[in-house]
């Protein structure tokens, strides 16, 4: 078992961006949704 460190790296740091892209796009969606609704009243 000689697996390369770096992509065990890379591939870690890619599955963390995608995440934190996900949570941000999660956020900005209630966000919205928040003032969309404010708006309505």
């Amino acid at each position: 078992m000689n697996i390369d460190f770096n992509v065990i790296f890379m591939t870690f740091l890619i599955v963390i961006l995608v995440s934190i892209q996900y949570t941000l796009n999660k956020i900005l969606i209630i966000l919205k949704e928040i003032k969309d609704t404010e708006k309505k009243k």
